[in-house]
């Protein structure tokens, strides 16, 4: 489940939630009432398993 961020319009505090993509977007701030916006940020996400990396399964061409 991916993190998605938040923050209050009024009291300018960031949040961080994991929820489902399915699930809806957080309105209210837990600490003042403020409306919530979601930020936008860079994720890193990592691939684990076999065929991921750049060394897995590389497929050697002949000439």
């Amino acid at each position: 489940m991916p993190v998605y961020e938040y923050q209050c319009e009024k009291c300018k505090d960031i949040v961080e939630v994991l929820q489902k993509i399915s699930d809806d977007p957080l309105s209210e701030c837990e600490k003042c009432g403020g409306k919530l916006s979601k930020q936008f940020n860079q994720m890193n996400f990592h691939l684990y398993g076999p065929g991921f990396y750049s060394t897995d399964n590389k497929r050697k061409y002949l000439k």
